[in-house]
């Protein structure tokens, strides 16, 4: 038994003598963010009118956006934000609010106010003075108010007709981030039922994407495509260098040969005891 320990502590000395080897690190330089985007919607129809527009050059950002409020005010915000400063915004506005447009009146036809009114119905002699007599007078002026009802027109609820304008809008935006390499951009404007618009970004061989696209109702939708450059070869992945002493110690004859460990490892009481009969009679 103390045999095995001494062989095992041999083998981590051993062990513990080679030097540590440090892994190799990748450093990648950090270049400041930077993108820039804008786009504006102008819908008659609905009433949506707002755009925006920002940038960032570092940790530097400068924007604004505006829109038109339900009362006709144009709300008009411009903001900037950084770390000295941090966020702020200047908010103004401009025009007057527009008093909504009151709601649309319904006329009804005369005839209505003559028929509601007309003795014969509402004040018949008979049906007043059978109201409280049998079951079968009941029923009379129940039927006679049903036909009284039914006299009636019918009339007509009013239905408010809003003017369809053809719809409108504009947006762009672009981003350019040296950092990681995202480039792109794309702008898009619509006048009706025709679009017209266009993207491009840079693809990770470094060929520059450009499509270019059209849709209307004549000739659907249209795609030009076409690619800008040549491909980038990607860089080979850095190497890392192996400090020389490692060979060295691994191999040093003291620590791997030593003659005491080997004699341990195949004294005869170890041999003796491995092979005894009584492990062997228990197996069947």
């Amino acid at each position: 038994m103390s045999a095995k320990f001494v062989a095992v502590l041999a083998l981590a000395v051993a062990a513990s003598a080679l030097p540590v080897v440090p892994v190799g690190k990748i450093a990648y330089a950090e270049a400041p963010a930077q993108y820039d985007f804008q786009y504006s919607v102008h819908d008659g129809q609905s009433g949506d009118v707002k755009q925006q527009q920002e940038n960032r050059a570092g940790d530097a950002v400068h924007g604004s956006y505006s829109l038109v409020q339900p009362d006709g005010v144009h709300r008009i915000v411009e903001y900037t934000a950084d770390k000295e400063h941090g966020f702020i915004a200047n908010v103004r506005y401009e025009g007057h609010p527009i008093q909504a447009p009151a709601p649309a009146k319904i006329a009804y036809a005369a005839p209505v106010a003559k028929v509601a009114y007309s003795a014969p119905v509402a004040y018949a002699a008979p049906v007043a003075k059978v109201a409280y007599s049998a079951p079968l007078t009941h029923f009379v002026a129940v039927l006679a108010l049903a036909v009284a009802a039914s006299a009636l027109p019918v009339v007509p609820v009013g239905k408010i007709a809003y003017a369809e304008a053809p719809a409108q809008y504009d947006f762009q935006y672009s981003v350019h981030d040296g950092q990681s390499g995202d480039v792109k951009q794309q702008q898009e404007n619509r006048a009706g039922d025709a679009v017209h618009g266009s993207y491009s970004l840079v693809q990770p061989d470094g060929v520059h994407r450009i499509v270019e696209y059209t849709a209307d109702k004549e000739h659907g939708f249209i795609a030009n495509v076409r690619y800008e450059g040549h491909p980038i070869q990607a860089p080979a992945p850095a190497k890392i260098a192996y400090a020389a002493p490692v060979a060295k110690v691994a191999y040093s004859a003291p620590v791997a040969y030593a003659a005491p460990v080997a004699k341990v490892a195949y004294s005869a009481p170890l041999t003796h005891v491995s092979y005894s009969s009584p492990s062997i009679s228990y197996q069947h």
